[in-house]
């Protein structure tokens, strides 16, 4: 199964209308992302941490090196995972559950997100770019 088969569960889930629905639905759209931008590197020859510290590894990847796209997706990665950390441990108060405005937003980003992510893996090129900044922040 491939990662981003969790933003069309994100899409189905956001549509029912209690909170927790909105909330599962942001947890997917992190999910979705994260795990195609884990994949990617694994792909593109990087060495995976340990699943503990993959979330961390993956971010990192894409939000440091000095790489426009990768900075784009590093940035999604990051609003989407507060979103889904407020979804998951913040439960005494709606915050951003009280509409699907924010669930919505959420997808739509993790899509656009995704949408470089593909360009960037589908081009030989943008592809090579985006590994050597990588490998040069992280040398």
């Amino acid at each position: 199964m491939q990662g981003r088969v969790f933003l069309d569960l994100a899409r189905e889930i956001a549509r029912g209308t209690s909170e927790g629905h909105r909330r599962v639905a942001s947890g997917r759209a992190y999910y979705a992302l994260m795990l195609e931008c884990r994949d990617a590197l694994f792909l593109w020859g990087f060495t995976l941490p340990p699943r503990e510290t993959v979330h961390a590894f993956v971010y990192q990847r894409f939000a440091t090196p000095n790489h426009h796209d990768l900075q784009v997706i590093g940035d999604s990665l990051n609003s989407l995972v507060r979103l889904r950390n407020e979804a998951d441990y913040q439960l005494k108060n709606q915050g951003s559950f009280r509409n699907a405005g924010p669930v919505q937003q959420a997808i739509r980003q993790a899509a656009d997100a995704l949408f470089i992510l593909d360009r960037l893996d589908n081009d030989r090129i943008s592809r090579a770019s985006a590994v050597a900044a990588i490998r040069a922040a992280f040398p």
